[in-house]
């Protein structure tokens, strides 16, 4: 308890020394807010990796659903423009299916 006592004791004098002299709190109020910038913009760049991540993810998903639909409708014998029309692949992409699935 008594070492407990001190410890406080110290602290409280540091922080009115500490209070006392304006270039230290200065740059101690500087240090904070250079920490409190950091993690705001951290924060930031987090939240726009996200949202290229989730974009990014969903391209993809509809790239292999399109891919998908081509395939199945090869196999119906859909000719390959109305499938380039209705999947919006290029003409070799679905050319290039075509092959694969033979």
């Amino acid at each position: 308890m008594a070492m407990t006592i001190l410890a406080i004791k110290e602290v409280v004098e540091f922080e009115d020394t500490f209070l006392q002299n304006k270039i230290e709190r200065r740059a101690y109020e500087q240090r904070e807010k250079a920490i409190r910038d950091y993690y705001s913009y951290m924060s930031a760049f987090k939240e726009e990796g996200l949202e290229q991540g989730l974009q990014e993810g969903i391209t993809l998903g509809m790239k292999k659903a399109n891919i998908n639909t081509a395939i199945n409708l090869l196999k119906l014998g859909v000719d390959v423009d109305t499938i380039v029309k209705g999947t919006g692949l290029s003409i070799q992409d679905v050319e290039a299916l075509k092959i694969k699935i033979k």
